[in-house]
């Protein structure tokens, strides 16, 4: 999927969006939030149905999608992880930011980041798939969907920022790693963990992290780790 070749993620409609529709609300409540009853203040029904389109693409907005659902349990825990939160589930959506972060990355804090560098890390994989407009589009979108989760600051001149990676976060990322058959420490030696901003050989510290909070179950025996999530709709 490539929302962001037109679109940013979008995070603070979704902030607005699960503040004003409740936790447990169906499928359709969120469409009828965003579509009937106009919370995010789009001026026409094609705008209301267009943001609803880009929301559920990046995130669901479905109870019965484990990824959504275990986001939502979590969201209003520590509303200061929520831009990662958010982040990590469109990083597994979206093929484009994907490719964009490699721009991201491994830059030390403070160093700038331009269009043109986004541009750039997402024509190295798909480069010959898009024309140059929508490329300097995704450019453009990438650089306001990291500013959105925190790796980046500013506007037109934006540095790299370090995101603190926050026990929820880690919880989440941990999940999706887990959806994608990681385990053992494996739930976070992925590019997840990269999007945490977690130092290497932290991994095992962090996931401890989370435990402490309780939202994981973790237990070790020697060189033996396992990770499990009680908590999230019962995916262990």
């Amino acid at each position: 999927m490539r929302t962001t070749a037109s679109h940013t993620i979008g995070i603070p409609h979704l902030v607005e969006l699960l503040r004003e529709v409740p936790s447990d609300a169906s499928a359709d409540q969120y469409r009828q939030a965003v579509v009937e009853d106009n919370i995010l203040g789009r001026p026409t029904l094609a705008g209301r149905q267009r943001s609803f389109r880009h929301l559920r693409e990046l995130y669901f907005l479905d109870p019965g999608r484990v990824e959504f659902a275990a986001l939502r349990s979590l969201w209003d825990i520590d509303p200061a992880a929520q831009p990662l939160l958010a982040g990590l589930l469109a990083f597994t959506r979206d093929e484009v930011l994907r490719a964009s972060f490699a721009a991201v990355a491994d830059l030390p804090v403070g160093s700038g980041v331009t269009s043109a560098d986004l541009t750039a890390a997402v024509a190295a994989q798909f480069g010959n798939e898009m024309s140059e407009s929508t490329l300097g589009k995704t450019g453009r979108n990438t650089g306001a969907c990291w500013t959105q989760t925190g790796h980046l600051a500013g506007r037109a001149k934006k540095v790299r920022t370090e995101v603190e990676a926050r026990p929820v976060a880690i919880a989440y990322a941990a999940y999706l790693g887990h959806l994608a058959g990681g385990r053992g420490l494996g739930v976070l030696d992925n590019p997840w963990s990269q999007i945490l901003g977690l130092a290497p050989g932290r991994t095992l510290e962090a996931l401890r992290d989370a435990h402490t909070q309780g939202l994981l179950d973790l237990l070790v025996a020697g060189n033996v780790v396992d990770v499990s999530f009680p908590t999230f709709g019962g995916v262990a």
